[in-house]
This record gives C-alpha cells, sequence and structure tokens, in this order.
C-alpha cells in the first residue's frame, strides 16, 4: 500500500513537471508568431552619415545624445507585457524619428520570454528572445550608414 502510494505521488510529481514543459514551450510558440508578424529591424528610409559622424565600429557619434534637446533624431523606446503570468513575454519596440519632419526613418521591434522553468534554479530563470542576434545597436547600424 505505501508503495502504491510512492509511485502514484512520483507518478503525479512526472506528470506535473511535463505539463510545466509543454506551458514553456507554448509559450515560446506563441512569441515566435508573434515575431514572425511584426519582429525584427524594418528600415523606411537609410541616413547616410560621413565617416567623421561615425565611431570606428559604425555608430553615429551621436548615439549617446539623442533625446536631449537640440537633437536631429528621437530615438523612442517603448516596453510592453504581452503576458504577465510565468512564463512571461515581453514586447520591445525601438523607433527612430528625425525629428525635423517627424518622419519614422526605422523600427525594431524584439520579444522576450522569461521564466517558465520545470524546476526552481540557482541562477536567473531562463530566457529565449526573438528575434536571435539581433539588437538596438545593429539596428542603429542599418538605419545610419556610412558614406563614402
Amino acid at each position: 500500500m505505501i508503495c502504491r502510494n510512492m509511485l502514484s505521488a512520483v507518478g503525479i510529481s512526472v506528470v506535473a513537471l511535463m505539463l510545466a514543459g509543454c506551458e514553456q514551450m507554448n509559450v515560446d510558440e506563441q512569441m515566435e508568431a508573434l515575431c514572425r508578424q511584426d519582429g525584427g529591424i524594418k528600415v523606411q528610409e537609410k541616413v547616410p552619415l560621413p565617416r567623421g559622424l561615425l565611431t570606428p565600429h559604425g555608430d553615429p557619434t551621436f548615439f549617446k545624445s539623442w533625446n536631449q534637446d537640440g537633437g536631429d533624431y528621437l530615438f523612442i523606446g517603448k516596453n510592453e507585457k504581452i503576458k504577465t503570468s510565468s512564463p512571461t513575454i515581453d514586447k520591445t519596440t525601438y523607433t527612430i524619428v528625425r525629428e525635423s519632419d517627424g518622419k519614422t526613418l526605422g523600427t525594431y521591434v524584439s520579444y522576450l520570454r522569461r521564466g517558465g522553468d520545470i524546476l526552481p534554479r540557482l541562477g536567473p530563470e531562463s530566457a529565449r528572445a526573438c528575434p536571435q542576434f539581433t539588437n538596438d545597436r545593429l539596428f542603429v547600424r542599418t538605419v545610419f550608414v556610412g558614406k563614402d
């Protein structure tokens, strides 16, 4: 009888762990679908800059001071919670706007899934981003290009 109860408890635990893993996989699939819809870098207009306005790494020299008064470009960031319970999904949107005419030069959208781990972790919870291998710095370098 004790053995049967122990086996039942182990069986229930295994099923619970499997379901927790399934939820994380479902949320990852949901995030991937969102990413396919609007994720990544979209450039409406490239801005050619003389080499003197670019760092050796290709970043505009005014990158750190964009949103100060008198800047020519606005770098706007917006964070949105898509799913608030664990595992969570966050959406981040960056937009570069030319201040003189209000034109959007480019948009970068990324998604991040955090948590939903099957077992508690000692370190930070797991995370997954979409699109991978893209970031705000690459976005800036895609909009502002060197003029030869």
